[in-house]
């Protein structure tokens, strides 16, 4: 792990950089998340970058993907296509810095829905036990309203799975958090390939076997019914 000084310095320098190459006002956060290693936002002509911390000594072709996936201007799409490209190559490359979590982070039951018992009943009636995995509750962040939800997520380098809070309540039938488990779980069995250069996460065989789960329509027919239950969890 960097020194905070070093840390700094180099944060200020990609933004410098970012900034200059896109030609607008940048303010960079650099964080330690475990998925989402890129994103951006303009807010009152300011443009927000949150880059995981191994960009901070990324090479200038990076930082020139990480300038075009944000950029303006005509031939958007196809420059961030390429763009994006470029920073998922970094990313597999760079994979042993996302760090796990220390196992203290990692809570499995809830208020209301145990994860841990979900995911042992999954494992041993549709996976023969084959699924190693470390299962608990992300971060409840609350803030303001939001638009999407990701109800979970698999880390593949430290087998882990976490599931949004938004789930742990009694208003969201157990059916419908084992279906979220499940899909999260059939990552480790189905994992994500590479094609043409593009990195596929739900691919054909994927989607044959989540829709093969028992309880996977009548899931997806509750979430469709109660998504802004969801969205507007705090």
């Amino acid at each position: 792990m960097w020194k905070r000084e070093r840390r700094v310095a180099a944060a200020g320098a990609l933004a410098d950089s970012l900034s200059s190459l896109v030609g607008e006002r940048v303010r960079l956060v650099v964080h330690d998340n475990r998925s989402t290693m890129v994103s951006f936002r303009r807010v009152s002509g300011l443009l927000h970058y949150r880059v995981h911390h191994m960009f901070l000594d990324a090479p200038k072709d990076v930082v020139h993907a990480l300038a075009a996936f944000a950029g303006p201007g005509q031939g958007m799409a196809a420059r961030r296509r390429d763009a994006g490209g470029r920073i998922d190559a970094y990313v597999r490359q760079h994979r042993a810095r996302i760090g796990e979590p220390r196992p203290a982070q990692l809570q499995a039951r809830g208020s209301v829905h145990d994860l841990q018992a979900i995911f042992d009943r999954l494992n041993a009636e549709y996976f023969e036990g084959r699924v190693e995995a470390r299962i608990g509750w992300g971060p409840n962040r609350g803030g303001r309203r939001r638009r999407t939800i990701k109800t979970g997520v698999y880390v593949q380098e430290a087998r882990l799975i976490r599931i949004h809070p938004a789930l742990d309540g009694r208003e969201v039938p157990e059916l419908y958090v084992a279906a979220v488990v499940f899909h999260e779980m059939l990552h480790q069995i189905v994992p994500a390939v590479e094609r043409n250069g593009r990195r596929i996460v739900h691919g054909a065989e994927f989607r044959r076997r989540e829709r093969a789960y028992p309880d996977h329509d009548r899931a997806k027919h509750w979430e469709e019914e109660n998504l802004q239950l969801l969205l507007s969890h705090r």
